[in-house]
């Protein structure tokens, strides 16, 4: 290869020269190692072999093989604070992104019914993900998951109406979980001890009720 055609092909874009390479406007085998390698990149993230790969620039596969390790090398990695929480902030910006995306979907009139439903449970995921993600990686505080917080005190209930509330609500609790794949065996246990609460509480609200009645009674008499 001239000089004046490497500086042309260094001046490429690299995308651009990977066209010309795939319509045969430039010889594969002319380009030199460093070109070589930023096309080696590319087409790793196409898919493409080594076999293919050293097919297309007419070299060895043991030449593309060492051109992969030299990529990985350059690319390596040293564990460091500052870049950590650069690539944290980006997952970040990147999920909201998606998030807002989402959220847009479900709020759209042109879409149907169920497509805006799937939208808001997927945007909600995402967020939920998010905070997961965060919570692993130390950036939140990390709690056990509990199927629901405030079932403990709403046990102390003064009528039939709460009682079939917490039902409902303990039924809404298995559909997610059901829906979200995340009724595990222990949830499962979990959901029937409460259950078993509700209705032990329920027996002890209709046996105060009578009590009452009858002091009343007594009183009366």
């Amino acid at each position: 290869m001239s000089a004046n055609n490497a500086q042309t092909n260094k001046e490429q874009p690299i995308l651009t020269l990977i066209q010309d390479i795939k319509d045969g406007r430039v010889a594969p085998e002319t380009i030199d190692k460093d070109l070589r390698q930023q096309c080696v990149e590319v087409f790793l993230a196409e898919g493409y072999s080594i076999s293919t790969m050293a097919q297309i620039f007419q070299k060895s596969e043991k030449t593309l093989r060492r051109d992969l390790d030299e990529i990985r090398q350059r690319n390596a990695l040293t564990p460091n604070v500052e870049l950590a929480k650069k690539i944290i902030g980006e997952i970040v910006t990147y999920t909201r992104v998606h998030r807002d995306h989402l959220m847009r979907l479900a709020r759209s009139k042109e879409t149907g019914v169920s497509e805006r439903a799937q939208s808001e449970y997927y945007a909600h995921r995402v967020g939920m993900e998010l905070v997961e993600k965060l919570q692993t990686l130390g950036y939140l505080p990390l709690k056990p998951k509990t199927i629901v917080g405030d079932f403990t005190h709403n046990m102390q209930v003064s009528d039939e109406k709460s009682f079939d509330e917490l039902r409902v609500q303990l039924l809404e609790i298995e559909r997610v979980a059901l829906e979200q794949g995340e009724l595990s065996p222990e949830l499962e246990v979990e959901v029937k001890k409460i259950r078993g609460r509700i209705e032990q509480a329920e027996i002890e609200n209709s046996i105060t009720k009578i009590l009452d009645q009858q002091k009343k009674e007594v009183s009366n008499g």
